[in-house]
């Protein structure tokens, strides 16, 4: 049971936007959306690769890989939004979908649920929320955040220890202790898995999986980053939903391929929504969040504008 301070601490607001009448019907679930999403950002994840076999050995592999790398980093929005189990009715489906995003991603299943689960209850509770942007954040907290190094610095930790029954305990507070042997044995098997590829790569003499999935990981991962900086960036430090998240808008083509992310205020006031009705969503409650940034550069211009202390900071004392 919650403490008064945790309560007082936890997400709230949704009930003074929308009622729960409202929200049933945004809240139906179908298999169609989310497998009209995933078949085509796969599909547009297999034509990028393409294009950097046809690149291979001419200086087009720099525009192919990037196209590739971000094309990537977007698979992030499957793997969030089957964390919630919204995007298909179907369970099944849905659990089939979240494992091979998640291995193509490179984060484990169980132990990310448990984690973006914490960040939906105490988004922007400094100290509780384990993704919040590091305080008074500096130009120098803001380059290496979209660095990317804290990001893998926590994928190195969880493949190093669950593998083998341990876990950091900066990273753990968030897992019930019974859910434990699930996450070591996700990450047995995913080392497996890992293992098997790795091997037949050397046993065919390949460098397939390196070039068309480890190089365009490292590389797009910054721009996930850069992308999710927008959504809480600038935000209030307050549980409140109505102010602490933002929507920005985008192109269509962002909106397919984050499956509708942009609409992250709307999210964050009702995580049981699916991805595909979030523009619904969005027109009911618009009016009622905070401000929607007008576009990704124009929010980034803003969040620089309000850093403190612009380049103060050295990189060896940064925030994770």
């Amino acid at each position: 049971m919650q403490s008064m301070e945790e309560m007082t601490r936890t997400a709230f607001g949704r009930e003074m936007v929308l009622s729960k009448k409202e929200i049933k019907p945004l809240a139906k679930r179908n298999n169609i959306s989310g497998l009209i999403n995933f078949i085509g950002h796969m599909s547009i994840l297999a034509a990028t690769g393409y294009l950097v076999f046809l690149s291979l050995g001419t200086w087009w592999i720099v525009p192919a890989m990037i196209a590739h790398a971000v094309v990537m980093a977007f698979l992030f929005a499957p793997v969030h939004e089957c964390s919630h189990g919204t995007p298909f009715r179907s369970r099944w489906l849905n659990e089939t979908v979240y494992w091979i995003v998640c291995l193509i991603y490179m984060v484990p299943p169980t132990f990310f649920r448990y984690a973006h689960a914490t960040h939906h209850t105490y988004t922007q509770i400094r100290g509780m929320d384990p993704d919040m942007l590091p305080e008074n954040m500096t130009i120098w907290q803001y380059m290496y955040y979209v660095s990317t190094v804290e990001f893998w610095k926590r994928g190195i930790k969880w493949f190093l220890f669950h593998p083998f029954g341990k876990i950091d305990s900066s990273l753990g507070y968030y897992i019930p202790e019974s859910e434990l042997p699930c996450v070591f044995r996700e990450a047995r098997i995913i080392m497996i898995i890992y293992g098997v590829i790795a091997l037949a790569a050397v046993y065919f003499q390949s460098w397939a999986p390196v070039i068309y999935w480890v190089i365009p990981r490292l590389v797009g991962e910054p721009f996930m980053r850069w992308i999710r900086v927008a959504e809480h960036g600038g935000c209030p430090e307050t549980a409140d939903l109505r102010e602490n998240t933002r929507t920005t808008k985008t192109s269509s083509l962002i909106y397919f391929l984050f499956w509708n992310m942009p609409y992250h205020s709307e999210h964050h006031l009702c995580p049981m929504v699916p991805f595909h009705a979030l523009g619904k969503l969005h027109e009911k409650v618009k009016g009622k969040l905070h401000p929607v940034g007008e576009s990704y550069p124009k929010v980034h211009g803003e969040v620089l504008r309000d850093i403190n202390g612009w380049g103060h900071a050295k990189p060896d004392k940064l925030a994770g």
